[in-house]
């Protein structure tokens, strides 16, 4: 034996770790020297290739999938790294309108968050600048101009 190669004081004969100046710093009975993780006393638990004392998810091997700095694990959309940002829980990976809470209540195919009539499905059919859903004379683009009550388009 070497007399304390590693020049952590303790001569090489009685050094249970003869190449590891810390002598087996994390406790796991692996000396440092040939530890694939040196400072995580369990080794990488979760498989996922970063030791656990450097593992922002150490319980999780896809760590955070998304960048949120939310662990899959606890992560309620793990690959939408706004966490369904319209809170409709519907994650935005998967949300066909990932801003519209109401994901598209009129059926239009527009989602109401770039819909400028969300609640009128023809959006605004005869071009008055008033949406069908809150206009009188949704057919008559001058909104009963006579002043009858009886829209243009039946009048």
């Amino acid at each position: 034996n070497e007399n304390d190669a590693d020049g952590d004081v303790v001569c090489g004969d009685v050094d249970s770790c003869e190449y590891d100046p810390e002598n087996d710093s994390d406790g796991d009975l692996t000396c440092g020297d040939v530890d694939s993780c040196p400072y995580d006393n369990e080794n990488d638990a979760d498989g996922d290739a970063i030791c656990g004392d450097v593992d922002s998810c150490e319980d999780d091997a896809e760590n955070d999938s998304d960048g949120d700095l939310a662990c899959g694990d606890v992560d309620s959309c793990p690959y939408d790294s706004e966490n369904d940002a319209d809170g409709d829980a519907i994650c935005g990976d998967v949300d066909s309108c990932e801003y519209d809470a109401e994901n598209d209540s009129d059926g239009d195919l527009t989602c109401g968050d770039v819909d400028s009539c969300p609640y009128d499905n023809e959006n605004d059919a005869d071009g008055d600048v008033v949406c069908g859903d809150v206009d009188s004379c949704e057919y008559d683009p001058e909104n009963d101009s006579d002043g009858d009550l009886t829209c243009g388009d039946v009048d």
